[in-house]
């Protein structure tokens, strides 16, 4: 069943055999009819010369090549090496005998081409790479972010300069209110005393959510922190707010006749739902001891 081809007699040096296999790492022969997966060959070296099994295959039983693949092994002086060949896309009931070719001395590596058997795409997995790709290119995203991070400083710079600015201030009202009342909640900043409206509450919520996602894109794609490491200007900013977004809370809250400590039923997930409600209520004007 086995038949072999050398090139320079070095098959007179080796001892080899092969069989089929349904496993890449199986040892057990199996029949054909049990559908096979791979072919084995063991070469084993008799001798102190250096020997290059070149390739492998298979014959079919009209003498014809079934399939050859080259494998470039080393088999050093009286060692022992296993190749192995992908069968499982091949009619085994018309195949004939193993062959295979080989050559004295070590194996031919071209220049810049790393030695590999190409055999091992068939039982080895792509992988995707975990690196990310940091590049410095300036793109249209980051163009955006800065955009919209120089406008909100301007608006922030003109409402605090209402004077020199009432042209702006007219034409956009709504949008220097916002600047305004986010302004009023840095004065509180440790404030908890007193009440707050509901416009100067929400609108400082809008600034603290719209600086959250901007910070966080900053970090992300300007300075290409990893999003599942630590933020450095997202989580800056997040500390920066933390006391005056407490602070609006507790003012928010009195102003509807509630303690602050009310802010305290977040932790429990379901209280969210009340103490949104609450945050937008309107305030209550009588019997309120805030």
């Amino acid at each position: 069943m086995i038949s072999y081809s050398w090139s320079n007699h070095c098959g007179h040096d080796t001892d080899r055999s092969w069989f089929y296999t349904k496993n890449y790492s199986s040892k057990y022969a199996v029949n054909k009819s049990n559908s096979p997966k791979y072919a084995r060959w063991t070469f084993k070296n008799k001798t102190n010369k250096q020997i290059t099994i070149q390739s492998i295959g298979l014959w079919s039983k009209g003498r014809m090549i079934m399939k050859e693949q080259k494998v470039n092994k080393y088999l050093k002086p009286f060692g022992v090496i296993n190749v192995r060949m992908y069968v499982g896309d091949l009619n085994l009931d018309v195949a004939g005998s193993g062959f295979s070719r080989c050559n004295y001395g070590k194996p031919i590596v071209e220049k810049n081409k790393s030695y590999s058997n190409k055999s091992k795409e068939y039982y080895k997995p792509k992988t995707k790479s975990k690196k990310r790709n940091y590049d410095d290119n300036f793109t249209l995203f980051n163009l955006i972010l800065l955009i919209i991070s120089g406008l909100l400083i301007f608006i922030f710079v003109i409402a605090s300069k209402k004077n020199d600015y009432k042209k702006y201030v007219k034409n956009f009202p709504r949008t220097f209110d916002f600047a305004d009342q986010t302004i009023v909640c840095f004065k509180k900043y440790s404030t908890f005393k007193g009440r707050s409206p509901r416009k100067e509450f929400w609108y400082f919520y809008l600034f603290t959510f719209i600086l959250g996602l901007l910070t966080f894109f900053i970090d992300i794609s300007i300075f290409r922190k990893d999003p599942e490491g630590i933020l450095f200007i997202n989580a800056f900013f997040s500390m920066v707010t933390f006391l005056p977004t407490i602070a609006a809370g507790c003012r928010r809250l009195h102003d509807v006749n509630k303690s602050g400590w009310w802010q305290l039923i977040t932790f429990t997930v379901i209280g969210i739902i009340p103490l949104i409600i609450w945050l937008a209520s309107k305030p209550t004007k009588e019997k309120n001891r805030y």
